[in-house]
């Protein structure tokens, strides 16, 4: 059962924009309201991020999780698995974990710029051949019959379901992206962040930026993580890196899980608490590049939520 105190979101970050100099143009917003005339120039803000929090009646720690996804996503993979089940966001709230859900910049119902030059890159959107691939659902080859990796956990009858949570994603924003996670990070004020890919990349970097205010951080197959050289000051702080299966069999993969190594051995050597969980060699197999979705989702969840047990008993959170 779950009881919650409270819920709510707000925007955050971002900056103004002044448009001037464009042409005004004719345009309908309805049958009710047509052939009216637009003006783009003016004042804007753009580039905010927008979150959700949920507070259980009963607190099992006193530190919140905030919830960062990965790239060409939004929060709501941490809501719903593509077959219906509840995702980590129930689950950790049932645990009695406060919990933060963000929507990064240009992201599901964050801000995004629609003025042209702005953002000078084309957008992107991950086709279902990259996903199958790069989320090691299962060889190349295995696309077309849908077949994937033997033992795989994730719901392939409902990867149609997942493909409809794909988003456009402009590649060069990623220093805007972290600085909306930051800004998230100052409103919430002392949290935990969990983060998801290139979410886990952008949760290293902002828990090395705030190191008064983020008391930990849990990368699930991260990539973008900061090089060894540039993390300082962890202190005692705990990071956990979480890996699934099949990393050998998608190219991407090794040397990503290489990096992401690196930076938790950075992070132990400049001091913090590094630890570090191969689903396969905790005789958990299957598991692909989005394990909150994955048919295990809730076993991966349960060994995340008692190393945030271990580490609320350390003192730590």
């Amino acid at each position: 059962m779950l009881s919650l105190r409270t819920m709510g979101s707000f925007h955050v970050g971002g900056r103004g924009l002044v448009v001037t100099g464009q042409p005004k143009r004719r345009i309908t917003y309805s049958k009710a309201f047509a052939d009216v005339e637009y003006d783009p120039n003016g004042h804007y803000w753009i580039e905010q991020a927008y979150v959700q929090y949920f507070i259980p009646s009963r607190l099992r720690v006193p530190t919140p999780l905030l919830l960062v996804h990965g790239g060409g996503l939004t929060g709501s993979v941490w809501e719903t698995t593509p077959d219906g089940r509840d995702g980590w966001l129930p689950y950790f709230l049932r645990a009695g974990i406060a919990t933060y859900v963000i929507d990064m910049p240009e992201r599901g119902r964050a801000g995004f710029c629609a003025h042209e030059g702005i953002w000078p890159e084309a957008p992107i959107v991950r086709s279902e051949e990259e996903a199958w691939r790069l989320y090691r659902f299962g060889a190349p080859e295995g696309f077309a019959t849908r077949t994937g990796f033997p033992g795989l956990q994730f719901p392939l009858e409902a990867a149609t379901a997942f493909a409809r949570t794909a988003v456009p994603r402009w590649p060069g924003n990623g220093p805007m992206m972290l600085a909306g996670l930051e800004a998230a990070v100052q409103r919430i004020g002392p949290c935990i962040l969990l983060g998801h890919s290139q979410g886990g990349g952008f949760a290293m970097a902002a828990t090395i930026a705030f190191p008064d205010l983020v008391r930990g951080c849990v990368l699930v197959e991260p990539h973008g993580v900061p090089a060894p050289e540039e993390i300082a000051r962890p202190e005692p702080r705990g990071c956990l890196l979480v890996m699934g299966d099949y990393i050998e069999r998608a190219a991407e993969w090794p040397p990503l899980d290489a990096k992401a190594r690196a930076a938790l051995a950075g992070w132990a050597e400049a001091g913090g608490q590094a630890e570090i969980i191969e689903l396969p060699k905790q005789g958990i197999f299957g598991n692909s590049h989005m394990p909150m979705m994955d048919r295990n989702s809730d076993q991966v969840a349960e060994l995340i939520l008692r190393w945030l047990d271990r580490e609320h008993a350390a003192g730590r959170l």
